[in-house]
């Protein structure tokens, strides 16, 4: 039985994940009124993104939860590649630093709880936890959509009507199924990847703030978290395995990661996962939104899921706002939903792959699991155009490239390249503020 429809709402959030939060901060900053419903009974805590590039950055400081950001994070100076335990490339802060940091690790879970503080103790804006969208209507009225959410505390269905939907509620969203848009793409069929977070010395033994460790076989991401000795480390396992199975064979995996070995260590979470390359049909069905990984879903090696996640919402949040308080038309949705796809399309996807191949070394060593193997499987999962990549030539690829960061400018050029995933700052100049334009113009980096 449905419990009494509430007031309508000018927009509804599903997913209270940083994307979610970050869209909300934005609308309720144009004093737009947000719900958001979130499905379990707190922001999620496991393992996850933990790695915010200099462009995300500025979206955290134009929200204004940068400066809180910055005070639970550690920074992240120098990038490290690592070949056999020998230290083969560096990647050191970019030229502007004093304004971005190259990178900023925090935890997500540390990420949304300031986000949540911001939007509840600032805004007018409401989060509901517990709340599992089971049922959408897009066709209720021309200006409305209905919502249908389980309260799994109560087991109640809870009916609320919206001007305007968001789905920010992750790979899985509800909202994106419920509204029939395909989820199109591959995910990577013979392997998973685990993220855990240990306590260990790592700097001690020569670590640099983040670092990859190439290896067909045991590659990982290794970066780290706090100044208390947690760390990220990230690595690859055959599909299909349990936590418990994995927690078994751990010490397999890090005895070729951790720079040296035997040692003590604490494992304190382990979160696995199935990487991703897929993108929805379309970011915008009437007045249903979609963002970050609801939208768009890639290996997050290298760091941009969630960095090109906050890059949607931003603008999405001052694009809607603009709209339901009719500065804007609707249009500029339909421009926000093509070229944040557009985006992803043409770079983080085929960025985020190449970093996988780079990482695992594919094309020219041992791939025991077949993971880039040109074979029925990869025909199956319309992935050939992306398994072909991984030639015997891209040895002597990645060897210039590491060669080529010994040139502080190849350094900061890496680094400049990130801000490739963002939209032009001006792209709805007409609906803003010039001093707003001129100030976010500023942040980005002279060179680009």
């Amino acid at each position: 039985m449905l419990s009494p429809s509430p007031k309508p709402h000018p927009v509804i959030i599903v997913g209270a994940g940083p994307v979610g939060l970050i869209t909300a901060v934005n609308l309720a900053k144009l004093n737009v009124p947000v719900l958001v419903l979130e499905r379990n009974h707190q922001v999620d805590q496991s393992p996850r993104a933990a790695v915010y590039q200099p462009c995300a950055q500025a979206e955290l400081l134009e929200s204004g939860t940068l400066d809180d950001v910055r005070k639970e994070s550690v920074l992240n100076d120098v990038m490290t590649f690592w070949k056999n335990k020998e230290r083969v490339a560096s990647i050191a802060k970019t030229q502007d630093a004093d304004v971005f940091p190259a990178g900023l690790n925090c935890p997500q879970p540390k990420l949304a709880k300031i986000l949540v503080d911001h939007l509840l103790n600032k805004y007018k804006a409401e989060i509901k936890f517990c709340q599992k969208v089971i049922q959408i209507d897009s066709d209720a009225g021309q200006d409305t959509v209905e919502v249908v959410a389980l309260d799994t505390n109560t087991n109640l269905e809870i009916r609320y009507t919206c001007n305007w939907l968001v789905g920010a509620d992750g790979a899985g969203s509800a909202v994106r199924r419920l509204s029939d848009i395909t989820f199109d793409g591959f995910s990577w069929p013979k392997e998973d990847f685990v993220a855990t977070n240990v306590r260990f010395d790592f700097m001690k033994h020569g670590f640099s703030t983040a670092n990859f460790i190439m290896d067909p076989v045991h590659w990982s991401v290794v970066c780290i978290l706090d100044d208390a000795g947690l760390w990220r480390c990230a690595f690859g396992v055959k599909a299909g395995m349990t936590n418990d199975e994995i927690r078994a064979e751990i010490d397999e995996h890090y005895k070729h990661i951790f720079p040296v070995w035997p040692v003590e260590y604490e494992l304190v979470e382990l979160n696995k996962y199935k990487p991703h390359q897929r993108c929805a049909s379309t970011f915008r069905k009437g007045r249903v939104l979609l963002a970050g990984d609801a939208a768009h879903s890639n290996n997050p090696i290298g760091g941009l899921g969630l960095t090109t996640g906050l890059l949607d919402a931003g603008p999405l949040g001052r694009a809607l706002g603009a709209v339901i308080n009719g500065r804007a038309p609707e249009g500029l949705l339909d421009y926000w939903a093509n070229a944040r796809r557009g985006k992803w399309l043409t770079f983080t996807n085929a960025f985020s792959i190449e970093n996988k191949r780079m990482i695992q070394m594919a094309g020219y060593s041992e791939d025991p699991l077949g993971i880039w193997a040109d074979d029925e499987v990869a025909k199956e999962h319309n992935m050939e155009k992306w398994v072909r990549t991984a030639t015997p030539g891209k040895k002597q690829e990645d060897t210039q490239f590491y060669e080529s960061l010994a040139d502080l400018h190849n350094q900061d050029m890496f680094h400049v390249r990130q801000w490739s995933i963002t939209l032009d700052p001006r792209w709805m100049e007409e609906y803003e503020d010039p001093e707003v334009v001129k100030y976010r113009i500023s942040l980005r980096p002279d060179r680009l």
